[in-house]
Formats: C-alpha cells, sequence, structure tokens
C-alpha cells in the first residue's frame, strides 16, 4: 500500500512539472501566490465633513478652475456659489452643469445661469427617475464626490464628500460626458488622455452601485457598519442578514424615519440580532450621509439610500475605496455617531 501511495505521489509531481514546463502552469492555479490587494492611497484629509468644510473645498476647488468644471447634482441654488460659476464662464472656463428636472429650486437656477450664456441642463429622467448622482470634476483631474447637494437643505445636513485628486476624477470626468451627451447629444471635447497617479478607488453608477455593495456584504467576514438614511432593498438586508448568520459583526445607523417607513424591515434585523442605531445629531441636523465600512478594509460611499429606488430606478454613483487611512477617519466619525444614536 505504501509504495502505491508513493507512485500515485511520483506521478503526480512528473505531471505538475510537465504541466508548468509546457506553459499550462495557470491550469493548476492553486499553487499561485494569491495576488495582493490593491489599495488606496486616498488620505485621510480627502474626506470632508459637514457643510462647513465641503462647501469651503467646493469653493476653493471652483476659484482653482483655469480649463473646465463640470458639475451633476440633484439641485444647485447656493447665491454664491452660482455667482463665482458666472465670474469663472467670464473668465473663459467651460463650465457644464446636469440637475434634476424634478427639483423645484432647480427652474431659477437654471433660468438664471442660461441667461449668463451657462450650458445647464436637466439629465432626461424616465417616468418616476430622480437624477441623483452627485459630483464635480476641475480641470479634468480634481473632482469631489457629494453626499448632498449644494442648497440650504444640504448645506444644514450631516454629511460626508471625498476629494479626489487620481485617475478616478478622470474616469468621472467621462462617465460626465456620456451623461452630457445623453442629455443634449453633443459631445464633450476631452482632451485623449489625462496622466493621473492610479488611486485604486472604484466609481460606479446605476446598477454598478448595488453590486458593490453586494459584493462587499457577501465576501465581508468580520465586522460591517453602515450609516445611511434608509435600508430597505430586501437583496441587501437579506445579504445583511446572512453576514450576520456567517458570524460578522454588524451594526447600522440609520435614520428616525426608517421606524416609520420601514418597520418591517426593522423588524427583520431585531430577529436577526443585528445592532440598530437611530442617528441623532447634537446640533439636531439630519442625517445624509450613506456609507459602509466592510471588514475594516473597504469603504463604499452612495449617493443615496439603499432602496429600491436608488437601485433600480434612479440615476446613481458611489466610489468603493480600500484605504486604511480613510477608513480609519471615517471609523472614527461612526463611532462618535454610534455613541451618540439612540436604541429603536
Amino acid at each position: 500500500m505504501l509504495n502505491k501511495t508513493k507512485k500515485l505521489l511520483t506521478i503526480f509531481i512528473v505531471f505538475y512539472y510537465v504541466l508548468v514546463l509546457s506553459g499550462c502552469g495557470n491550469t493548476l492555479s492553486f499553487f499561485k501566490n494569491k495576488e495582493p490587494e490593491q489599495l488606496s492611497n486616498l488620505a485621510a484629509s480627502s474626506i470632508l465633513v459637514d457643510a462647513s468644510e465641503i462647501r469651503s473645498q467646493t469653493i476653493q476647488i471652483i476659484n482653482n478652475a483655469k480649463r473646465a468644471i463640470f458639475i451633476q447634482l440633484s439641485a444647485l441654488d447656493d447665491p454664491e456659489i452660482l455667482d463665482l460659476l458666472v465670474d469663472k464662464s467670464q473668465d473663459g472656463v467651460e463650465i457644464r452643469i446636469l440637475l434634476d428636472q424634478w427639483q423645484r429650486e432647480n427652474s431659477a437656477t437654471v433660468k438664471y445661469l442660461k441667461n449668463q450664456n451657462i450650458s445647464v441642463q436637466y439629465y432626461p429622467a424616465q417616468k418616476g427617475q430622480y437624477q441623483r448622482v452627485r459630483y464635480m470634476v476641475i480641470d479634468y483631474q480634481v473632482g469631489i464626490f457629494f453626499g448632498i447637494d449644494w442648497t440650504k437643505k444640504g448645506f444644514s445636513s450631516h454629511s460626508l464628500a471625498i476629494k479626489l485628486t487620481g485617475d478616478t476624477a478622470w474616469t468621472m470626468a467621462k462617465s460626465f460626458d456620456k451623461d452630457w451627451t445623453y442629455t443634449t447629444t453633443l459631445s464633450l471635447a476631452l482632451p485623449e488622455k489625462i496622466e493621473l497617479p492610479e488611486d485604486n478607488i472604484t466609481f460606479t453608477v446605476n446598477a454598478g452601485v448595488k453590486q458593490q455593495i453586494l459584493r462587499q456584504i457577501n465576501s465581508a467576514t468580520s465586522t460591517i457598519k453602515v450609516g445611511v438614511e434608509q435600508l430597505s432593498y430586501p437583496e441587501t438586508v437579506d445579504a445583511l442578514i446572512e453576514a450576520k448568520v456567517r458570524g460578522c459583526e454588524i451594526r447600522l445607523l440609520l435614520s428616525p424615519s426608517c421606524a416609520v417607513a420601514t418597520p418591517n424591515t426593522i423588524e427583520k434585523f431585531k430577529q436577526a440580532q443585528i445592532e440598530i442605531r437611530y442617528f441623532s445629531h447634537p446640533d439636531k441636523l439630519p442625517i445624509s450621509l450613506n456609507i459602509g465600512v466592510f471588514d475594516d478594509k473597504t469603504i463604499i460611499m452612495t449617493s443615496s439610500s439603499w432602496t429600491y429606488p436608488s437601485f433600480i430606478i434612479n440615476h446613481e454613483g458611489s466610489l468603493t475605496i480600500p484605504s486604511p487611512s480613510a477608513v480609519e477617519k471615517i471609523n472614527n466619525i461612526f463611532e462618535l455617531e454610534w455613541k451618540n444614536g439612540t436604541a429603536p
């Protein structure tokens, strides 16, 4: 029996080396070392917190624009920013803006900007669809991804924004070009290529948002922390419960409105023994951030809540960021909010 085992082992070793020498080593992938995870170099300082920092950074970046400003928001009516955009346009900076046609404040904004010869359009909505993608790209190489609109309401809420200076800013510029072409049938004259450092951040829109979230939930092995306004999409709810069953520690920080809007979902989480707290800000600010942290390694920030309209109907966006320094800052913010939160 021992001789038979040795013979089989010898045959296996010979077979393996024949495959390697013949260039067929890829067929035995289990012999390979696992590819190292590609981390993002996004700095903690790139995460902007709350209205004062977000608004001041937005104004500063617009002031620095030399060639082009692309803006995609749901709503815009901040008077100072609007006047600044007019000034930059008069200085020769190309400005293109896409807004949601269903937001009441946009009517006066569009009229004002068009009277100043600034190109602003409503993103073409399908029936029941809202435009919820929120970002700005300056000179094709600096971007900010927002969790709020540039309105009085937006700048009066608790939210985050993420400043981007790597190749994701260029990716967003190209995405804007697609949306602008879809809206106006006129493509923008983008440069053929912009050389920016690789930042290993994934920007995606529409169906990709749900896919990114589910991929992170389903692959999580230890912890999941989620802070969102609403969380009710069935597939996401079930994935979180399954993650809890396989041993993940899960904490959900939600808007108090979930108690009324989605009581059945809240009850499902309670039955699964998933920890829940309702957001409560010391200054009474409403929650306007939608973010998840997975295994203390990766962040996903989305433009809206994790609901059916967000994942299936609306025009939405997200960033997926595997950055240790960014995770540390988000974790510090989350822990403070968790401490201030109230149990359902």
